[in-house]
């Protein structure tokens, strides 16, 4: 074992330091880029062709109100029509095929206008929704589009019929508050809201 004697200790030499060659590499390093998502883009130029429509079918005061925005949240749907706020909503992907924004653009539409002549209480689809399309020159328009979108399957298990003329609806979820069959409400009642004709829940899967 060496004793304190044999040890020798050099403090005048002075310690080697690596060269700082820049500053930036004590900088973090930066942060990949995320592609930002288009949510709530609103649309001037669909805005005012879609507001052109509406003039041609004598709906002036509906253009001031319409918006027209790109949502890329939506995945499997190509378009949302919001009513009575009159905003449509379109999925970015809608680019990628020839003629299906337009096309879409006048599919939401047509669900606006129909809610507008004929309120809310009618199907989704129904007779007033092909009129409007028809109006807007898409007179063969289906209600579900076939574009190679991600699909998400819903079903709906719900089935509520009318009492009356038992019309039978299919329902994702149930009604929020009572709702009555407006064929019914036309012919009995003057259109209003009649209890006679509310509809009935008849089945319910899963």
């Amino acid at each position: 074992m060496l004793s304190l004697s044999q040890l020798f200790f050099d403090f005048t030499a002075s310690p080697k330091r690596a060269p700082i060659r820049s500053l930036r590499e004590f900088a973090p390093a930066p942060e990949p880029k995320r592609e930002v998502e288009q949510i709530g883009v609103r649309d001037d130029e669909l805005e005012s062709q879609a507001g052109e429509w509406l003039e041609q079918l004598g709906m002036p005061g509906a253009r001031k109100l319409l918006r027209v925005e790109w949502n890329a949240r939506l995945r499997s749907t190509a378009g949302y029509a919001h009513y009575p706020h009159w905003r449509i909503e379109l999925n970015p992907r809608l680019r990628d095929f020839e003629g299906q924004v337009e096309r879409t653009l006048k599919h939401e539409l047509a669900h606006l206008i129909a809610y507008h002549r004929s309120g809310r209480r009618i199907e989704p689809h129904g007779a007033e929704w092909r009129l409007a399309c028809a109006d807007l020159g898409i007179p063969d328009e289906r209600a579900r589009h076939t574009l190679p979108l991600p699909r998400k399957e819903v079903k709906r298990n719900l089935a509520y019929a009318c009492p009356s003329c038992q019309q039978v609806v299919q329902r994702v979820k149930k009604f929020r508050g009572p709702t009555a069959c407006k064929k019914c409400c036309d012919a009995h009642a003057g259109g209003a809201f009649d209890a006679r004709f509310k509809y009935r829940l008849v089945s319910k899967e899963g």
